[in-house]
């Protein structure tokens, strides 16, 4: 990976005008969407900001439905639902609606997202306060001429800020278009109140840019996917370092620490910094960034490697990245926070949004969702089938991660030993549908799932298919696909040294609602067979390298199972 990309010492800014503006001349912008992402609040007291926000909207007067889940929510000790409810209550007429069951544990499958539609119909103006998946519910139970307004609980995902929901069909996870929020709503004292893990699941999440974008990359390199788009590829990864250096300061948990946190309202304005890397250069160095990085966000503390102390090789020396970014924090002293700041977190609150707005423009979310994504979809599919809460989702992802960057430099290896050279193994559709069947047997009986499944990989297939080889291009000109993968990917000890400093699990039996290790592997061995977006997995079958022994090989190096000590310095 290019260390050169990434500058760990701005604090990233959000300027909507700005980079709607970068984005208009970049190479690719006639390909590229609209960025309708009407304008985000953020900062102290954004709370007091929702009926200024909700009263912009002339409808609004018809009255506002609430969408939330039944979970607690609190915003400097006081109860969120009240706060809202008092807020919006100033000017409109409110109705709080629940969605889920009384423990919280909302799904978005068929019922769920029913209900939220017949409570939204006629609604002047929707406002959906919680987790992801009650914002994916929002955005597909508002219609396009109703307002719909994010107000955001947590730094867990991405999704706040784009035009998808990730739904149920017939149990199996499918992101479906849906719309943007006119207004989202970052407050960072209602960050400070959800559950750590929560945060720190956004961090998890984030990590997919070390991996999603190669496979992004590769998608558009053998003809998958022609949305590949190098200006928004950087959007999604250039605040790579960054992102670390926040990731140490989140480990110990909660915010000890009072951030200084000025009230914006992000939609007009100046740029106040490139969000782009301007005409295509590059951020100066990490040591240069982390040098200027100031020293606000770090109090007296323990060191930043007691938070990576269990891990089997050495986060600080695996990678000069990780070091620059914990430097960073640290401001030379060697020691993080151990509470997360209310700064670090709305400022990895707008991480996620950028990362939320690269998909958007995008036109999918291949940009951050990758082999990773698949992987964590899988047992996410798992645990619902099953009745179980699981972890949550970026959580997940994170470890996912490690093996996703671990596929990558299995496959490469693979090629180095003449892989490509060989005629692609495009699998059999009836042996693929066959497959599917006997992968999800054992979590649904009644077929509905794999029969989802292989409707979504048959296009696949038929789009491999159509060609007399699908790797003629990659062949072709592999070196220069090979550095240009190499500039994006991170080693599984990179990425499990930035997770382990941000206090993740970098094992799947390590989550806090352990994955078996028969399940970690069944979900590695099948993630390309979810859906319709061609990754380093597919790209191994089509090789002849994901077999059996392949996918032991990959789970050996990524030491992601219990046990498994680190494969990381082959």
């Amino acid at each position: 990976m290019n260390t050169q990309e990434w500058s760990a010492g701005q604090p990233v800014r959000l300027d909507l005008d700005g980079l709607r503006g970068e984005l208009a001349a970049s190479p690719g912008a006639a390909r590229l969407r609209s960025l309708d992402l009407g304008r985000v609040i953020e900062g102290d007291d954004a709370l007091d900001e929702l009926a200024r926000a909700v009263a912009e909207f002339p409808r609004s007067c018809a009255g506002v439905v609430v969408l939330a889940a039944a979970t607690p929510m609190t915003v400097a000790d006081r109860d969120l639902q009240a706060e809202a409810t008092e807020v919006l209550g100033r000017g409109f007429g409110v109705d709080w609606v629940t969605l889920g069951p009384p423990d919280g544990q909302v799904h978005a499958d068929e019922a769920t997202v029913a209900a939220a539609c017949q409570a939204a119909r006629g609604a002047g103006c929707v406002v959906t306060i919680g987790s992801g998946t009650i914002t994916d519910i929002g955005k597909a139970a508002a219609g396009q001429g109703t307002p719909l307004v994010v107000v955001q609980t947590a730094t867990s995902v991405n999704g706040y800020a784009d035009p998808f929901s990730v739904l149920l069909h017939h149990g199996v996870k499918r992101t479906s278009p849906s719309r943007w929020p006119d207004t989202l709503l970052v407050d960072p004292a209602i960050l400070c109140a959800a559950p750590a893990e929560l945060n720190r699941a956004g961090v998890g999440d984030l990590v997919s840019m070390f991996t999603s974008t190669a496979d992004w990359y590769l998608a558009g390199a053998v003809g998958a996917d022609p949305s590949y788009d190098q200006a928004v590829a950087r959007l999604s990864r250039r605040h790579g370092a960054r992102l670390l250096a926040l990731a140490a300061s989140l480990a110990g948990g909660q915010d000890a620490e009072p951030g200084s946190s000025v009230m914006t309202s992000v939609g007009t304005g100046t740029a106040a910094e490139p969000l782009l890397g301007g005409s295509g250069g590059s951020s100066p160095p990490v040591s240069t960034g982390a040098e200027a990085l100031p020293g606000g966000l770090v109090g007296s503390s323990p060191p930043v490697s007691s938070a990576a102390e269990a891990l089997p090789w050495d986060p600080m020396g695996s990678s000069p990245w990780v070091s620059a970014g914990a430097e960073a924090l640290s401001g030379g002293s060697g020691r993080s926070s151990p509470r997360a700041s209310t700064a670090a977190l709305g400022e990895l609150a707008r991480i996620l949004t950028l990362s939320g707005i690269a998909m958007g423009v995008a036109g999918s979310t291949a940009p951050s969702s990758g082999m990773e994504h698949a992987i964590s979809h899988l047992l996410e599919m798992t645990d619902t089938a099953r009745g179980r809460h699981g972890s949550y989702h970026g959580t997940k992802v994170g470890v996912a991660s490690i093996v996703a960057a671990a596929t990558w430099a299995h496959v490469r290896r693979r090629i180095g030993e003449g892989a490509l050279d060989r005629p692609a193994r495009i699998p059999d559709p009836d042996q693929a549908r066959d497959r599917i069947s006997q992968a999800f047997t054992e979590i649904d009986a009644s077929g509905a799932m794999a029969a989802e499944c292989f409707a979504d990989y048959a296009r696949k297939l038929a789009v491999l298919a159509a060609g007399s080889d699908p790797l003629a291009s990659l062949r072709k000109g592999w070196e220069g696909h090979n550095a240009a993968l190499g500039e994006m990917l991170a080693s599984p000890a990179e990425l499990a040294a930035a997770l382990g400093l941000a206090g993740l699990p970098v094992r799947f039996a390590a989550l806090p609602d352990p994955v078996s290790d028969g399940e970690a592997r069944w979900a590695v061995a099948n993630c390309a067979l979810l859906r319709n977006r061609f990754g380093v997995a597919d790209l191994a079958m089509l090789l002849g390298c994901w077999e059996d022994d392949d996918v032991d090989e990959v789970l050996a190096d990524a030491a992601v199972l219990a046990g498994q000590r680190s494969g990381h310095q082959r």
